[in-house]
């Protein structure tokens, strides 16, 4: 998994790598609005597979964000403790 970050202390900060199955998964930090309490969003864009000419994108909110990774986390623990099948 190649991954590459950018920016400085989280602002512009963005994370990408590229799946097993070919599409690129790009995490970012939107900030949305101006004024003195713009709306702040974890970005995840999800690009499309050599297959399909789709992708998908969604602005997360930081409680929603971190739900999303605690699912990921859960799951992936799931795939480490499961023997091979055969």
């Amino acid at each position: 998994m190649d991954s590459s970050a950018l920016g400085v202390g989280g602002a512009g900060l963005h994370v990408s790598f590229r799946t097993m199955c070919g599409r690129e998964v790009r995490v970012g930090h939107l900030v949305l609005g101006g004024g003195h309490h713009p709306a702040q969003r974890v970005s995840l864009d999800i690009g499309a597979s050599s297959d399909s000419d789709t992708g998908v994108w969604v602005g997360l909110t930081a409680g929603e964000a971190r739900r999303l990774a605690a699912a990921l986390l859960m799951q992936a623990a799931a795939c480490d403790a499961r023997p091979p099948r055969r």
